[in-house]
């Protein structure tokens, strides 16, 4: 390492504008980088709910809908009607639609002497109260139409497209498509709405694009202010802020040349480069500075060599852990995040050696700032760090003791944390998306779907019974708003043909009537009809049974998926092939891997990280002293999640990983230098004082960086985004307070034999 910093330093020039070509290579692939929202691509492909929705989506087709909600007060006479029928008809010509369920199509089955034929439920568009009383007799008499296409009042009609494929299609050009139609049928009158995940997911590739824009200049603006302020010189911006945007630019251009797409949480890599990468430059600018101005006499090349030879080991302690922190994420359960984790990591590693070739190198070649030969030009930020020591050495015992109540207190609320995927919580409330899954969900039962895929012979009675018995169970969920299956369809045949009595609204026990009826439907209706709930009419191997529900509440669908299984289970057995699944499924299994993710990676973050510590100071005592900031900032941070009721979700289920891998540095910097000065014959308080005075510098401007870096994440149109942006200043803040606080009153205490070895 020696030989190669003298290289470095003689031929500087080279290094750098050996840098610079490589990165141009980089920057010239980041155009093809492309994205990917969906919630599939964040849960394994051998999941049972992705494998299971593979199947549907080959026997049935897409099972993503977008739904049209109309709201008006005459929906139901011929001019209202009249003039919806050309919206359905133009949405019918969009090529990833595969069927539209309306009130224009939706079939009625009409007792006759011969049995039953199937008409169209608007056989006349009412212009009198008698045919309007009629028509609406009709729909309220037909549970396929009532409440799920027409809303209870009767001032609310929906258009059900049905999309041709799960994923395979693009969601940006539907969402456009749909966009435009529906616009040119908007008045004053009446009001339409637009809900479904297809859409939810081409906000979502929009927004993460806007984020993408906004995060980049803001964070680097408040990177120059702050490196500005705390260096007061553009050799302190320009260093650290090199390495930054250099960072950034092999990070995406490696994940462009692999042909990677980059999911939701990608839009947090710059932000977390921007505010990471540049910890260790500030280090070097800082303590380059510091050894400038104490030593005038010493040339830049000398002050370059003390520089790197004091802060060589702790750096690379500090890039160590905090690629340890994100590696910690490639435990997690979801392989998204476990990309996020390795991709941040090299990242974290380019900066780290950006930093100690290219900095010392530029150093090397610019004259220092002028300020460094100013009497008096850094006294007061020193006075205040030694003030600080002296505070916290001087109450210590009532300062631990209140840290410690005080972590007992905030503890407390971890046991309220919610866990939520719900998609459509990643935007604002006042954003026109959620308003619009609001009021379609207000009229018709909401917008999203679960499903059981059964395997079996359909037309067989008891089959048909089972998947009737567990849709009657479903129903008594409160979540569940209504049921569809081909048993609904064969028991209304059965009541028609028998004159509609009541009595006959049952299964037949006959398969070959069942077979009868489901021919004559086919001869007299649309087999669409039929084939939405069955794979073949003629030789059904498999069914659908669907269940609407009323919201997207994660904790609600979790306990809905595991009761229906769990129901399934007692009841069925292995009579019958029964797999759950369905788009609100993803969000369930989704909910399940963040927090079993979560802990996996918190718990071998912190272990590898004590054991790491414990390895370099040679002591236990000293690797537990070195969790100890990090084990107290998670502990107030996730007990304030759950007082103030944020979400754990796909965001912000990283946050201890990355937590604990940036604000180690603190503590591994402090820890460091202050066994460093101790070797040096300094006692115990004077070092303290020392390290805060020499390293504290570098510690706070480290630590503000962090900070005003993730403030940008405040300005996302993402709810999760900007939470995560809050807790990880929040956090950071709790690391920094822990590492220049608790550490010195806790070590000034109990005086640590590992800081003397």
């Amino acid at each position: 390492m020696y030989k190669l910093f003298r290289l470095i330093l003689w031929y500087p020039r080279t290094v750098i504008a050996a840098t610079l070509f490589f990165t141009l290579l980089f920057l010239w692939n980041i155009p093809d980088l492309h994205f990917d929202p969906s919630m599939k691509a964040m849960i394994p492909d051998d999941n049972p709910t992705i494998v299971t929705l593979d199947k549907v989506d080959d026997l049935f087709g897409g099972t993503d809908v977008v739904i049209i909600g109309i709201e008006g007060d005459s929906l139901l006479w011929e001019s209202s009607l009249i003039f919806y029928e050309s919206l359905h008809d133009s949405l019918a010509e969009i090529e990833q639609i595969d069927n539209i369920i309306s009130l224009y199509n939706a079939p009625d089955i009409i007792s006759t002497s011969d049995g039953f034929v199937v008409e169209d439920i608007l056989e006349i568009y009412p212009t009198t109260i008698e045919e309007w009383k009629q028509v609406t007799a009709k729909i309220r008499n037909n549970d396929l139409v009532y409440q799920n296409i027409v809303s209870k009042d009767f001032k609310g009609m929906a258009l059900i497209c049905q999309i041709a494929s799960s994923y395979d299609y693009d969601e940006a050009k539907l969402r456009d498509d749909i966009t435009r139609i529906v616009d040119q049928y908007r008045n004053e009158v009446d009001q339409i709405y637009i809900s479904g995940l297809p859409l939810t997911r081409a906000y979502m590739i929009e927004f993460m694009q806007g984020d993408m824009k906004t995060f980049m200049p803001y964070g680097v603006a408040l990177m120059i202010i702050l490196l500005a302020l705390s260096f007061r010189s553009w050799l302190g911006v320009f260093m650290p802020l090199s390495v930054v945007i250099i960072s950034v630019i092999w990070t995406f251009g490696f994940m462009a040349i692999i042909n990677y797409e980059l999911p939701f949480i990608g839009i947090l890599v710059p932000v977390m480069l921007i505010a990471i990468a540049n910890d260790y430059g500030i280090h070097i600018i800082a303590h380059y500075y510091e050894y400038s101005y104490a030593d005038r006499e010493m040339t830049k090349l000398a002050v370059i060599k003390k520089t790197m030879r004091r802060l060589g080991v702790p750096i690379l302690l500090a890039g160590i852990t905090t690629i340890i922190g994100f590696m910690s994420l490639m435990g997690h359960v979801l392989p998204k995040i476990r990309e996020f984790g390795l991709f941040l990591s090299f990242g974290i590693a380019m900066a780290f050696l950006f930093s100690i070739f290219l900095i010392p190198a530029a150093l090397n070649i610019a004259r220092p700032p002028r300020f460094l030969s100013q009497r008096g030009s850094m006294d007061k930020m020193n006075r205040f760090l030694e003030g600080w020591g002296t505070f916290f050495i001087k109450f210590r015992q009532p300062f631990i003791l209140l840290v410690i109540l005080g972590l007992l207190f905030v503890g407390v609320g971890i046991q309220y944390i919610i866990v939520d995927a719900n998609p459509d919580k990643y935007f604002r409330p006042e954003s026109r998306l959620r308003q619009d899954n609001e009021a379609i969900t207000r009229m018709f039962g909401g917008s999203s779907q679960m499903l059981v895929l059964v395997k079996g012979d359909i037309k067989d009675p008891e089959v048909l019974g089972k998947i009737d018995q567990l849709a009657q169970h479903l129903k008594k969920n409160q979540l569940v708003s209504h049921t569809f299956s081909i048993a609904d369809q064969i028991k209304t045949m059965n009541s028609s043909f028998h004159e509609g009595l009541k009595e006959y609204d049952v299964l037949p026990d006959d398969r070959n009537l069942i077979a009868q009826y489901i021919f004559l439907y086919g001869m007299t209706g649309n087999e669409d009809d039929i084939e939405r709930f069955m794979d073949d009419i003629d030789e059904p191997e498999h069914a659908l049974l669907l269940a609407r529900l009323k919201e997207i509440n994660t904790s609600k669908i979790v306990e809905l998926m595991e009761d229906t299984e769990e129901y399934i289970r007692i009841n069925f057995g292995d009579s019958l092939l029964m797999e759950v699944s369905g788009p609100v499924s993803l969000i369930a299994n989704l909910a399940k891997m963040i927090v079993k993710g979560q802990i996996i990676s918190l718990s071998v973050s912190l272990v590898v990280i004590f054991i790491m510590m414990s390895f370099v100071f040679r002591s236990v005592i000293g690797g537990f002293m070195a969790i100890i900031p990090l084990s107290s900032a998670i502990i107030l941070v996730f007990g304030l999640m759950g007082y103030l009721g944020i979400e754990l979700n796909v965001a912000t289920a990283m946050l201890s990983s990355i937590m604990i891998g940036v604000g180690v540095d603190y503590t591994v910097h402090f820890l460091w230098h202050l066994r460093g000065h101790i070797r040096e014959g300094e006692d115990l308080n004077t070092a303290i004082h020392t390290t805060l005075r020499v390293s504290g510098k570098g510690i706070i401007f480290n630590a503000l960086s962090v900070i005003i870096g993730f403030t940008v994440l405040t300005l996302s149109a993402f709810m999760p985004v900007y939470f995560f942006g809050f807790l990880i200043v929040l956090s950071i803040s709790m690391c920094l307070f822990g590492a220049l606080a608790v550490l010195p009153a806790l070590i000034s205490w109990t005086n640590p034999k590992f800081l003397y070895k």
